[in-house]
């Protein structure tokens, strides 16, 4: 039997799930074995005689071994990490209560997008959110402690502070300075025109270790235009540079890719390598927001595949982490890759070897109310910043209640879907946007019409769309 099947069996055994559950039940104080285990480990505190961790590390040191991997990788890059710490304790409890799944299914979500603000000095033309003004009943400081705490006590690892324009917001980095005691992995995703020498650092002091900034064109006059008005290329490009000489954060380049882009699309990426960019994220066109006044600018499915081509050569070319929030990346990988090419995980993770293409067919492709979910500046959640769906608010409602929601259970069951995406070989690394089901067609079990397998849903869009116009 290979090694990978070996694991999966082993991980999958209800002994396996009984020993998990046991290992992450809370203690007094919050932490769980395992979490003081993985803190241990790392330390290279402990040895296999070392009773209360020798079944963990056993455990452990078999699983390492069937993978190949290195004992000082886990100790430094995974064991020593605290937020990658935080997301094994909730993957491993997640498994002990729920199972090993295609897709996997997870007790808490691994990452949370907070559009923490409405408030916002662009008005992009692709803007999910409609921002511009702040809310009038936007989440106040101590309700907004409040999500940190109840996320940090489900052991959510990753906080992604978006917008609207996260550093518009007064309460911005006290909440960031309140969400990093708890040892989580903190982000943020911003235009980059506020990004000074002195925000940047006190983001930094704060706790934000990632700062993704917006450019769409190496075309200071189109990247303005889609943004707005004039001189905001400029400050963005200004607030990269900052964000890349600044020791402490990392920094990242999204890339919304559209009609009137995509053959920019390479230009950037290698922009972004001179420049000394981390990662390149490429968004997916989603038709919500102000995005459905420029629909006509979405890629065909021809077109997407060529920007998944783009992605994949880069990925394998190793310069620049290349991510992207369009779920046919995960199959393009194992369609364009040879074997021991690296390959997706998800929408922030890849990595090579066979275990690692074992691993993203549980955790692959859309993670939207399956493994990560968002939160609106007021505290109401949806499954994801694309999808607007509203599914219980953190002001009135139990976060379990709202985490399993129907609507959640729903986008977890892949295997309830209509056309291709129900059917397809790569189901499990995929799985379509629901989100673009949504948009198009307000229904989240249909085919995403931007995938290569489901040419006939993006014809009938087409068709409809030129017998509206004809009609007028």
């Amino acid at each position: 039997m290979p090694k990978a099947e070996k694991v999966e069996r082993l991980l999958a055994s209800p002994t396996a799930q009984w020993l998990f559950r046991r290992m992450t039940a809370k203690r007094p104080g919050g932490r769980c074995w395992l979490d003081e285990f993985f803190e241990a480990y790392a330390g290279g505190a402990i040895r296999w005689y070392h009773l209360r961790f020798a079944l963990p590390y056993l455990l452990t040191e078999y699983v390492r071994k069937k993978t190949g991997a290195k004992r000082e990788t886990l100790a430094g890059r995974v064991f020593g990490n605290p937020a990658t710490r935080r997301g094994l304790v909730a993957t491993v409890r997640s498994v002990g209560h729920l199972g090993l799944g295609q897709p996997q299914r997870f007790v808490a979500p691994l990452m949370v997008v907070w559009n923490f603000t409405q408030a916002c000095n662009l008005q992009c033309k692709h803007c999910y959110q409609e921002a511009g003004k702040r809310r009038a009943d936007e989440l106040a400081i101590e309700e907004q402690k409040r999500v940190v705490d109840l996320l940090a006590e489900r052991d959510v690892p990753m906080i992604a502070f978006s917008g609207g324009e996260p550093l518009m917001a007064p309460t911005f980095l006290e909440i960031v300075r309140h969400a990093s005691r708890y040892r989580m992995h903190l982000t943020v995703a911003t235009n980059g025109t506020l990004c000074t020498p002195d925000k940047v650092k006190a983001m930094v002091d704060a706790g934000l270790k990632y700062a993704e900034i917006s450019l769409d064109s190496t075309d200071p006059k189109k990247h303005d235009a889609w943004r707005g008005a004039a001189g905001y290329w400029e400050r963005a490009v200004a607030g990269i540079r900052t964000v890349v000489k600044t020791p402490g954060i990392k920094c990242g380049v999204a890339m919304t890719v559209t009609r009137w882009n995509l053959d920019e699309m390479e230009q950037v990426l290698e922009w972004c390598i001179s420049e000394g960019v981390n990662t390149f994220y490429a968004f997916n066109f989603i038709p919500t927001g102000r995005a459905r006044d420029v629909v006509d600018q979405d890629l065909a499915p021809g077109e997407r595949e060529r920007m998944l081509a783009v992605l994949q050569k880069y990925l394998v070319d190793g310069r620049i982490s290349i991510m992207s929030s369009a779920p046919q990346y995960g199959r393009a990988c194992l369609e364009l890759g040879d074997p021991t090419a690296p390959v997706n995980t998800g929408h922030y993770g890849y990595g090579g070897g066979k275990m690692t293409r074992i691993f993203a067919r549980y955790v692959g492709g859309c993670g939207a109310g399956r493994a990560y979910c968002a939160i609106q500046p007021n505290g109401d959640v949806t499954p994801c910043v694309f999808l607007p769906i509203k599914v219980g608010s953190l002001r009135t409602d139990p976060f379990e209640k709202i985490w399993n929601h129907e609507l959640m259970e729903l986008l977890r069951d892949r295997s309830d879907r209509t056309g291709h995406c129900r059917e397809c070989d790569y189901k499990f690394n995929c799985g379509g946007c629901r989100a673009r089901s949504w948009g198009y067609f307000r229904d989240l079990r249909r085919p995403d019409p931007g995938c290569k397998f489901n040419q006939a849903a993006w014809d009938e869009i087409v068709r409809e769309s030129a017998e509206a116009a004809a009609a007028k």
